[in-house]
Parts: structure tokens; C-alpha cells; sequence
């Protein structure tokens, strides 16, 4: 009987342990397959060289773990996903020089009459509404929407932690979560061009390399 009892209370610490444990490694991201890139420096491929994407923000980029084929992602609810459309169809000029050994310069943004993010307000009465977010082609054509939940949606839309971090409200403390649109499969689904990612992790640089798509 005191063999059971000392296995029983030795079981039930090591499950203690476990839960804080388990918050820990949660909040770290080590169950998911993908990494929000804040400790590294977000650049585009022009003509062979890494330039700054700024205001595109790494701590609002990820991408997958592991693989040779690693998919982009970003923040689906932020004013970033504006910029990744003009770089994808190269509405943008280059800016050479800067203060960053490892960059070649700056990307400017200024040069495009489109928009290709919408969002709204969609009322369901007089008080409550939902945010939907629309994404749209060059040729003004809806090619994704989102109802702004903070969550994933079951389809490009992802649910990822931003590893280190956790965020406090009522119901107690947990991992920060939010929703990523995995860019990689809308630009190659919805604009034909692949979406490439080279990682530099001596120099902490991830750069993006984006082109029409090959037609198989």
C-alpha cells in the first residue's frame, strides 16, 4: 500500500511540473512547425542582392521551421500585406546604400496606384460588427477575405504563436497567437508567382525572392 502511495505522489508532482513545463514549450513554439522571424532582418531579391523591406515588420513575418521549400507567412490583420503585393508585382523602386553592411539598400513603396487590401466593417445590428479584410489582384479582382477573428480560418489562414512572447487578459496568461496568411500559397494559387525564402542565419537575414511561376 505505502508503494502505491509513494507512486501516486510521484506521479501526480511530475504532472505538476508538467503543466508549467508544457506552458513553457508553448510559448516558445516548440509544438508548431513554424517561427515568426522577429530576430532577423526581412529583405527582397532585386537582380541578385538583399534589400531592406521596411515598413514590412519581422516580427509580423514567419516562416516554416524546416524544409527545403519553406512558406512564407504574415499577419493577415496589419497594413503589411499592401507591401508584399507591390513587391510581388514589382511596384517598387530600389533604393542602393544605407547604413547596413549586409543590405544592399531600401525598398521604396511609393511608386503604385493600387490597393490591394480593403478592409470594412460589416454591422450585424446596430452595435456589433465584424472586420472583414479583402484581398484583391492588380486587376481588382477579390481573391481572399477574412473575417478578422484572430484566428485561423481553416484555410490560408494560420493560428501562430510568436515564440518568447505571451499575452495577459482575464481568463489568466497564455502564448501570443495570431493570425498568419500564408502568402506563399495565395501568390502562387491566386498570382501565379512562387514565393522563395532564403535564409541567411550567420547574418540573420531572411530574403524573399519572388517570380512568375513556371507553367508546368
Amino acid at each position: 500500500m505505502n508503494k502505491r502511495i509513494t507512486i501516486g505522489v510521484t506521479l501526480f508532482v511530475i504532472a505538476m511540473l508538467c503543466i508549467p513545463a508544457y506552458f513553457i514549450m508553448q510559448t516558445y513554439g516548440v509544438f508548431q512547425k513554424e517561427k515568426v522571424l522577429s530576430g532577423y532582418a526581412i529583405a527582397v531579391d532585386v537582380e541578385g542582392k538583399s534589400y531592406q523591406t521596411w515598413p514590412l515588420i519581422n516580427g509580423f513575418t514567419a516562416m516554416d521551421k524546416r524544409g527545403d521549400d519553406r512558406q512564407l507567412y504574415y499577419r493577415i490583420d496589419t497594413s503589411g500585406l499592401q507591401y508584399l503585393f507591390q513587391l510581388a508585382y514589382k511596384e517598387f523602386e530600389v533604393r542602393k546604400g544605407g547604413n547596413n553592411p549586409y543590405l544592399a539598400g531600401q525598398i521604396d513603396y511609393s511608386q503604385t496606384d493600387h490597393m490591394y487590401v480593403r478592409s470594412e466593417n460589416k454591422y450585424t445590428n446596430a452595435n456589433d460588427f465584424v472586420t472583414v479584410i479583402t484581398l484583391l489582384d492588380r486587376e481588382g479582382k477579390v481573391i481572399y477575405t477574412y473575417e478578422q477573428t484572430g484566428k485561423g480560418d481553416d484555410k490560408l489562414v494560420k493560428s501562430i504563436i510568436h515564440q518568447g512572447m505571451s499575452r495577459s487578459s482575464n481568463h489568466g496568461t497564455e502564448a501570443a497567437r495570431d493570425p498568419y496568411l500564408n502568402i506563399t500559397a495565395l501568390f502562387r494559387e491566386k498570382l501565379g508567382i512562387d514565393v522563395k525564402l532564403t535564409v541567411d542565419d550567420e547574418h540573420k537575414v531572411v530574403t524573399i525572392r519572388m517570380n512568375k511561376a513556371e507553367v508546368k
